[in-house]
């Protein structure tokens, strides 16, 4: 037996940069897969911050009305080259602070519920001088957002406890947790089952799902790696999650391209897969 694919509780998303190309038309393609949302990049500092163009960000806004997708949040994916850990006075934490003003005008000039923080590579936090300066960046995020009511999603892969007492020291209603169903596994070599049942009640209502084996970023299918990804979905089911699923293999990278001839192929398998994990009794 199983039980219908309930459209109204659970919505499918894909950020742009896991679908060919990585730009506006990513709209159409993720429409045409049954898409009803899509990630979209603010941009990177080397090219100027893409969102910070007010043409660029209307085309976004035209493309998705034109499909019928909804532009479900707004990632700062350069934070992981220029991190807001390193703090302002510093030439990196400048650029960072540069990019996280642009990226909060983009979400509240486009309407777009939620502004993702990734938390990785040189934004990750290892030392206490990180965390410092990482709470000093979210409290400012955070009471700039509020005035458009944009929640602040910080995406990391620290260990529960670590992330309770972040959030504890931010102090702020509007920051939430962006899950991800690799990210403790690969980034940390935590068993996500271990920390999911103690974030849950932090989390924005909107999660990536991706796997993969050890270290190996995106590396299987969903399902394939050794996330655990199946327990952690049965969680979110008996905990009556109600959000967006989002896509974020990477289909268009190897190693996991290389398992098919076409990457849209490997996408279509994981919307199965999850749809099947969703509905089984």
């Amino acid at each position: 037996m199983r039980t219908a694919f309930d459209s109204e509780k659970y919505k499918l998303a894909v950020p742009e940069w896991c679908l060919p190309g990585d730009s506006i038309f990513s709209m159409k393609m993720a429409a045409a897969l049954g898409m009803d949302g899509v990630q979209i990049e603010a941009g990177f500092y080397e090219t100027g911050f893409k969102l910070g163009h007010p043409w660029v960000r209307s085309l976004y806004q035209e493309a998705a009305e034109q499909y019928g997708v909804e532009l479900i949040s707004i990632v700062m994916n350069d934070l992981n080259v220029h991190g807001l850990r390193n703090g302002r006075g510093t030439a990196f934490g400048d650029i960072a602070y540069e990019g996280l003003d642009i990226a909060l005008e983009a979400s509240a000039a486009l309407g777009v519920p939620v502004l993702m923080i990734p938390s990785f590579v040189d934004n990750d936090m290892r030392t206490e001088r990180d965390i410092e300066n990482t709470v000093e960046a979210l409290r400012y995020a955070c009471d700039e957002a509020a005035q458009s009511g944009t929640i602040i999603a910080t995406e990391t892969a620290i260990s529960s406890a670590q992330l309770k007492r972040l959030l504890g020291l931010v102090n702020r209603e509007n920051l939430k947790l962006f899950y991800d169903s690799q990210n403790y596994r690969c980034f940390r070599g935590y068993d996500p089952m271990e920390h999911l049942p103690i974030v849950y009640p932090y989390m924005v209502n909107q999660l990536h799902v991706k796997d993969g084996l050890g270290e190996a970023y995106s590396s299987k299918c969903l399902g394939e790696g050794d996330s655990r990804f199946e327990e952690q979905i049965r969680f979110l089911r008996e905990q009556d999650y109600r959000g967006w699923f989002v896509f974020e293999n990477y289909y268009t990278k190897l190693p996991l391209r290389g398992e098919a001839k076409d990457p849209i192929d490997l996408f279509r398998k994981d919307i199965a897969k999850l749809r099947y994990e969703l509905t089984k009794d």
